[in-house]
């Protein structure tokens, strides 16, 4: 159950950069583009590789794809070897898999801080959240 509501969670996240946030900003009017020239820059972002390039961008991936590789060895046809797969992809799988991909998320709990501080629109550290 926890781990279906921090998939549903990361799910929606970005699914509101990947169709809200950017497409805003990489297409909006110079008008609408003046207010965020102090957190983005003075020339607007050119596609959807400058957002990724950047820390929040290679942080979110970083951590997508950990939590992807976690999510998929915890469940049971992984955790309990129940795949039919070649010798040597099955010792990849199992319990044991399963255990150590779960210690992953010292990783992701370490890039979550990197990715948090790294906000886009504030700046100030005492002002984030």
């Amino acid at each position: 159950v926890v781990a279906a509501g921090a998939a549903v969670g990361v799910l929606l996240h970005v699914i509101a950069h990947v169709t809200c946030d950017f497409p805003r900003l990489l297409h909006a009017t110079d008008a609408e583009y003046e207010p965020m020239k102090p957190f983005f820059g003075d020339k607007r972002p050119p596609n959807y590789w400058w957002f990724v390039k950047g820390t929040e961008g290679w942080t979110g991936i970083v951590i997508l794809v950990l939590m992807i590789i976690a999510y998929v060895l915890a469940t049971p046809w992984f955790r309990r070897n129940r795949l039919n797969l070649p010798k040597a992809l099955k010792k990849l799988t199992g319990f044991n898999a399963f255990w150590y991909s779960h210690h992953l998320f010292v990783i992701v709990y370490a890039l979550y801080i990197v990715h948090g501080y790294e906000l886009y629109l504030t700046k100030k550290w005492y002002k984030k959240t």
